[in-house]
């Protein structure tokens, strides 16, 4: 009986130590979790300043990126994009609207672009002619790009634009290549066996000098090219080419855009009148399709999608003469 009782008092015993031992870890934890939990929301309110900081950043800079074009335009955008703009809110009549920065630009800055004086510079005429013309193939099997080129060469010749004014950018690969059974010569025709080579030929850039941005340096502002706001400048060029590209000797491409720019920078630079553009080439009307700048007439030997095809071949040389668009433009332009 004794040992039963104390038996008992002992497990009553255990079991408040238990309590109190479990009491007092509960009491000890309590802190610890209030102090995580408070760590928690310091470091969630942290993230949340930063990454509104981060937001009013962006913002910032998006509404500089708006803001800027409209406050100074010229630093932004192309003389001929701000001539757009400014058209466009005349046309529609919200000319009120547009903001002054573009009024004070286009009659200052860019006066090139104004109404007025691209006016003055058709009424004033031309004085003088200018020839760029521009072989882009090398090879013995395109001959015929060749010879498209010399023929036009002798053409614009036999027009009255003397050699000073001409600019002939030509492989020149193929008078003295070895498979010519005719060292020397270029023809157009077996039947007439005019040789367009000859000895009255001055070819300005020949072999690797014929390249993308030779002929950029040139229309833009070298001073090979002497034309001025009173010239009239014949740009001429031919080779295998695509939707908007024309090839550069099998190495690099010109695009649509690039031409459409070179011609730009000639206008504000005054550097023709009018410009007279030709293209023969497989799809050669995309070659223009960008152009924006005024007193552009151009013409091509195909559409989208078109290719542009050879006139005759030589049995002895092995090759294809011509082609048949420059072929007849030479042609017509003689006979005329």
């Amino acid at each position: 009986m004794a040992l039963e009782n104390a038996s008992d008092g002992a497990v009553t015993s255990s079991k408040i130590r238990s309590r109190a031992s479990t009491a007092s870890h509960g009491s000890k934890s309590q802190p610890q979790s209030r102090a995580a939990s408070s760590k928690a929301r310091s470091q969630s309110r942290t993230t949340s300043r930063r990454a509104l900081r981060i937001l009013l950043f962006s913002l910032t800079i998006a509404l500089v990126a708006i803001l800027a074009p409209l406050a100074y335009p010229e630093a932004f955008l192309t003389p001929a994009q701000v001539s757009q703009v400014t058209q466009f809110f005349e046309n529609a009549g919200l000319s009120d609207t547009l903001p002054s920065s573009f009024s004070s630009s286009s009659s200052t800055s860019f006066q090139h672009n104004t109404t007025s004086e691209r006016d003055s510079v058709v009424r004033g005429g031309h004085t003088n002619n200018w020839a760029v013309l521009v072989c882009t193939s090398k090879f013995w099997f395109n001959y015929r790009h060749i010879a498209n080129t010399l023929g036009m060469y002798r053409t614009v010749k036999r027009l009255g634009i003397p050699d000073s004014n001409i600019i002939l950018m030509l492989a020149d690969d193929a008078a003295c290549n070895p498979r010519n059974k005719f060292p020397g010569n270029v023809w157009a025709s077996t039947a007439n066996r005019l040789d367009l080579y000859g000895e009255n030929v001055e070819v300005d850039y020949r072999g690797y000098e014929v390249s993308v941005e030779n002929l950029i340096r040139l229309l833009t502002g070298l001073k090979r090219l002497e034309s001025d706001a009173r010239s009239n400048v014949f740009l001429y060029m031919t080779g295998h080419g695509g939707d908007e590209f024309l090839k550069f000797q099998d190495y690099e491409e010109i695009s649509a855009v690039d031409i459409a720019d070179a011609i730009e920078q000639m206008w504000a630079k005054k550097r023709y009148h009018e410009l007279f553009f030709m293209v023969d080439t497989c799809q050669a009307n995309t070659l223009y399709t960008r152009i924006y700048s005024p007193n552009v007439l151009a013409t091509g030997s195909s559409a989208k999608g078109q290719n542009s095809y050879s006139h005759g071949a030589d049995y002895d040389l092995g090759v294809a003469m011509i082609d048949r668009f420059t072929n007849f433009v030479c042609s017509g332009w003689r006979q005329g």
